[in-house]
């Protein structure tokens, strides 16, 4: 479990999700909660087909849902990387929705 507590709505200067697959397509294989202000948020972690142009995790948005994309072995280290950076613009996006 993942908990972010930092302020990251700065960070960014837009919530930008490029790379979209059809979540419902995907399976989920567990959640990974945030910490969005004083709210814990359940995000779930779908697997996604690997493909070598798109990054091996990234959060999406498709309407009202959204998850954390995951392109590999969630094991690894490079993926577990990467599913930080997703976490960190999953808090961002989800401060704007919930905390505004």
């Amino acid at each position: 479990m993942l908990l972010w507590t930092d302020d990251l709505a700065g960070m960014y200067d837009a919530t930008h999700v490029p790379f979209m697959q059809t979540q419902t397509k995907t399976q989920i294989v567990g959640f990974m909660e945030l910490q969005v202000g004083s709210l814990a948020v359940q995000v779930p972690i779908r697997a996604a087909e690997p493909t070598p142009s798109l990054p091996l995790a990234s959060f999406e948005v498709e309407g009202e849902s959204y998850a954390i994309l995951i392109r590999g072995d969630s094991s690894s280290k490079a993926v577990e990387k990467a599913m930080g950076e997703a976490a960190k613009q999953a808090v961002v996006h989800l401060s704007r929705k919930l905390l505004n």
